[in-house]
């Protein structure tokens, strides 16, 4: 019986030693792929396997970690998540989660970058897809610049109380953030983006609804006294609201207020406090203290219907206009630009349809007469002969102060050659050509 077992023991001894043999046979970049699927803590305890495992999970590209079991061993802790971050630089990471909280960090040197800092900095360094910090309340004292690159924000029963809570802590948490670019995944359940700073001077935020997402009824919300740049791109929320901004700030604003499903004309009878109209109005309030824009015509169809049913605001302090047209609203151009009475530089871009629009220029904007100067027009779509001169003529004919009107080569040498012949009202007016980069350029 003994030697029965003795020789049981003795096979099953020669399975396991086969087995490891096997194991160790494999690459290290499918141990890895295996490694992968499991906590980090499992990851780690697959050293007792053999010695090669010892250090092959730092080369795993997931890190899964709760501090809690550690047992309270703060440093241990924290130098664990440091050997695994300081491992392998150049080894892009995946996923890192990580559950702790702000008492499970060794962070007692007030002299030098606080923990949580060095380590988002490594994981920006290591190209991190996946972050998940989970009970963990930040605070980034020091930091200046945060982008964040489709971020997903998962479903939380919080959100039903507080849906800009997530990001609206992560600012809170940064009280010298100065620029702050939010690209968003329009798969995530955040509702509302809620940017509240006192100290934030440059926001981006970019929202491309090619593809539906899984809300509706988006919001955006932005309170930053200090703003001097800011960028919407945004087809996917319904309300944007601007509580404040700084008063000569540069913004470029491509939004339309209507999600996915498209711009709907504003109704003449809708306007109550929480009406599509009103919140027009506000939005154009808040912004009418800028003094460089650059505009979309998309959010210039909206200006356009609004301007049907009320009156523009002023826009005092804008010297500096870039705005794409479409032909279909060419009656919103002298509207609108009665609204700059000091406005200096303007770039127009215009995308003409097929069919012919009519063209009608009649009224004459203050800024004519007084302080534009700069003037570049750039055409797309179909070439309109007449639309192209009379366009031109506009200028030349009615702008006493004008000292350059520049035209793009989509104008053709035979209209160039015409415009050129076109009485000018201000005798310092050159015409020069072929020019091309119209964005952000000041003369």
């Amino acid at each position: 019986m003994e030697k029965r077992f003795l020789k049981e023991k003795q096979s099953s001894s020669e399975e396991r030693r086969r087995s490891n043999s096997e194991i160790n046979d494999l690459p290290d970049s499918l141990l890895c792929h295996i490694l992968f699927f499991l906590s980090t803590k499992d990851s780690v305890r697959s050293n007792l396997l053999s010695k090669r495992f010892r250090s092959l999970w730092l080369q795993v590209p997931a890190f899964d970690l709760d501090s809690l079991q550690f047992n309270d061993d703060v440093f241990s802790f924290t130098d664990f998540v440091d050997r695994f971050l300081k491992s392998d630089k150049n080894l892009t990471l995946n996923r890192f989660k990580l559950i702790c909280s702000p008492n499970d960090i060794d962070d007692d040197d007030d002299d030098n970058d606080s923990v949580l800092e060095l380590w988002i900095d490594a994981l920006v360094r290591r190209r991190v897809h996946h972050l998940d910090f989970q009970e963990f309340v930040a605070s980034l004292p020091c930091l200046k610049v945060m982008c964040l690159d489709i971020v997903r924000y998962e479903y939380d029963d919080s959100l039903i109380h507080d849906e800009s809570n997530y990001l609206e802590t992560l600012l809170t948490s940064c009280p010298v953030l100065e620029k702050l670019t939010i690209i968003r995944d329009i798969f995530d359940y955040l509702k509302i983006i809620c940017v509240r700073s006192k100290s934030l001077k440059s926001l981006t935020l970019w929202v491309d609804s090619c593809q539906v997402g899984l809300l509706e009824d988006h919001v955006v919300e932005i309170d930053a006294p200090r703003l001097e740049h800011m960028s919407l791109h945004d087809h996917l929320s319904r309300s944007i609201v601007i509580h404040s901004i700084a008063p000569y700030a540069s913004v470029n604003i491509d939004v339309h207020f209507d999600g996915n499903d498209g711009y709907t004309s504003l109704d003449q009878d809708d306007d109550d406090s929480n009406s599509k109209r009103t919140m027009i109005r506000n939005f154009l309030t808040k912004i009418s203290t800028v003094s460089r824009m650059e505009i979309s015509y998309n959010t210039l169809e909206v200006i356009h219907d609004y301007s049907k049913l009320e009156q523009l605001p002023h826009f005092s302090n804008l010297s500096w206009l870039y705005a794409s047209f479409l032909d279909s609203f060419w009656e919103l151009l002298p509207t609108f630009l009665c609204c700059c009475p000091n406005l200096h530089i303007l770039v127009l871009e215009f995308v003409f349809d097929i069919e012919e629009s009519p063209m009608k220029l009649s009224s004459v904007p203050p800024c004519f007469l007084s302080s534009l100067k700069y003037v570049k027009l750039a055409t797309q779509g179909t070439t309109k002969t007449s639309s192209q001169m009379k366009l031109a003529r506009y200028f030349l004919s009615h702008c006493a102060v004008l000292k350059k009107l520049s035209l793009s080569k989509s104008f053709g040498d035979g209209i160039i050659k015409k415009i050129k012949k076109i009485q000018r009202k201000s005798r310092e007016c050159i015409i020069v050509t072929g020019c091309v980069a119209y964005h952000r350029q000041d003369e």
